[in-house]
């Protein structure tokens, strides 16, 4: 089974990068982030002609999670937070979800506790799928190791490099979740600048697989060539593929 996780930063303008991926990856299945997109207007009818099903939680203007897949898409459920930051379900005999952590805003800030406290709650929702075969991909905001950040980033003083919410995400890795392309580079890069070009970025979008779906990995990477496209998403998708 092929994967991708993307934050596609608004589905609606990232439609044909979404059809070019699908066309040259052909991944079986789709876990999207910050669809932006309520889900009456999710451009669902374009996007089923690449041969989806598809589950969405969308809001207007922020946030949104989906997936889509070549298999039936089976036990959605979307009430992990008030927000539309996450949706798993059950497709092609494994279980998948899609996950947007919140950015925090600021270092201490109410946000970056609200941050924190996902994050844990996140922990023990994928303790349910400990003894599955399971995947979440998504945005994690958080750039887990001192060099998944560029080094002209002061890391602790900055948002998503910060002790706590590296110790978050470890807590995830310690509860039996590997992170599978821990040495892939960067995934996302400013607009500003030219950071593509000078590769000034984060790896902030992060698979987590449960011991049985570790077990089943085959290969994984980032796909910085969409990253260059025109019009691009600030986030590169990131690809695994298991067997």
């Amino acid at each position: 089974m092929k994967i991708v996780s993307w934050n596609v930063n608004s589905i609606r303008a990232r439609v044909e990068h979404l059809c070019m991926v699908a066309h040259e990856y052909k991944p079986d299945v789709f876990l999207l982030q910050e669809t932006r997109v309520d889900d009456r207007l999710f451009p669902s009818e374009c996007l089923e002609d690449l041969g989806y099903n598809m589950s969405f939680r969308g809001e207007k203007g922020r946030n949104g999670v989906a997936i889509f897949s070549k298999h039936i898409i089976e036990e959605v459920k979307t009430d992990f937070c008030e927000e539309a930051r996450y949706i798993e379900a059950f497709t092609g005999g494994v279980y998948v979800a899609s996950v947007y952590v919140p950015n925090g805003r600021a270092v201490g800030a109410e946000h970056y506790y609200y941050k924190l406290d996902f994050l844990r709650n996140l922990k023990e929702r994928f303790l349910q799928f400990g003894n599955e075969i399971f995947i979440a991909g998504g945005d994690f905001n958080v750039a887990p190791y001192p060099r998944d950040a560029c080094e002209e980033i002061d890391c602790e003083a900055m948002l998503c490099c910060s002790p706590k919410e590296r110790e978050a995400v470890k807590q995830l890795r310690d509860a039996g979740f590997s992170d599978p392309l821990d040495d892939k580079g960067f995934t996302w890069w400013d607009y500003r600048m030219g950071a593509f070009k000078r590769n000034i970025g984060l790896r902030i979008d992060q698979f987590y697989l449960s011991q049985k779906a570790n077990d089943r990995f085959v290969s994984g990477e980032v796909l910085k060539s969409v990253r260059a496209l025109p019009k691009p998403s600030d986030h590169a998708p990131i690809f695994c593929e298991i067997q």
